[in-house]
């Protein structure tokens, strides 16, 4: 009786450390669909949907109920993600995939419309854009993405400096290390000075901005400033 006790209680709270590792999903829409042959639910009309601290707003969604799957889409299309320091990602697009398992998120864009991606932390606020994004919020150092277009572009603003603004071929962010690199016929302009190189990249951490040169050097890292009127008037009172 004793065993049979023991494996009991062993077994029960087996079963409660599983669950407690499950996250749930949770959505609201004005009505619903299900297609019992394809193994589908459609949502449609305002739908919220949430996974963890993952969230939905959309105009439709379907869920592959075997394959744990959603295609989600609307005008726009966002997705809230919030990390464990209370760092905040949002995506707008017009059309997300998102499979619950792996957390690998696919998203692209319209004719004419980008995919934006919107970062905020304690201090900085970082604004992208392209054509096509690649993303996994279960990735062992964080939330991290690929974004890919003609061209991509980085907006990134600090508190008390001047606006960071850079074009590329493809960008992409390692999550926890916030680190973003640049890559592709590289323009970053920042202030008085323009930038550009094969390809760049951006310490959260440290704040650093460093460039490289093209593997083959046909492409080396160059700078210019300039000087608007202001800039000129002022030389001229002061030289």
């Amino acid at each position: 009786m004793k065993l049979f006790i023991s494996l009991f209680f062993i077994a029960f709270f087996s079963l409660v450390a599983s669950a407690a590792e499950v996250e749930k999903f949770r959505v609201n829409a004005e009505q619903s669909f299900a297609d019992l042959d394809n193994n589908n639910i459609t949502y449609q009309g305002n739908v919220s949907y949430t996974h963890g601290a993952l969230s939905v707003s959309a105009d439709k969604l379907v869920r592959v109920q075997n394959a744990k799957k959603i295609t989600v889409s609307g005008s726009p299309v966002e997705v809230v993600y919030v990390d464990a320091k209370g760092e905040q990602t949002k995506i707008i697009a017009n059309e997300i995939l998102y499979w619950e398992d792996s957390g690998e998120i696919i998203a692209s864009g319209a004719t004419n419309t980008a995919v934006r991606i919107n970062q905020t932390s304690k201090k900085d606020r970082l604004k992208l854009s392209g054509a096509k994004l690649k993303a996994n919020r279960k990735n062992a150092s964080g939330f991290s993405f690929t974004l890919t277009g003609n061209p991509t572009r980085f907006e990134l603003q600090r508190p008390g400096q001047p606006l960071i603004e850079a074009r590329a071929t493809s960008l992409s962010s390692n999550g926890k290390g916030r680190q973003t690199k640049l890559i592709g016929n590289v323009q970053l302009r920042q202030g008085d000075s323009l930038m550009a190189a094969a390809s760049m990249l951006y310490d959260g951490e440290t704040e650093l901005i460093s460039a490289q040169q093209s593997a083959d050097g046909t492409q080396r890292v160059e700078t210019e400033f300039f000087w608007n009127e202001d800039n000129k008037k002022e030389d001229k009172e002061n030289p």
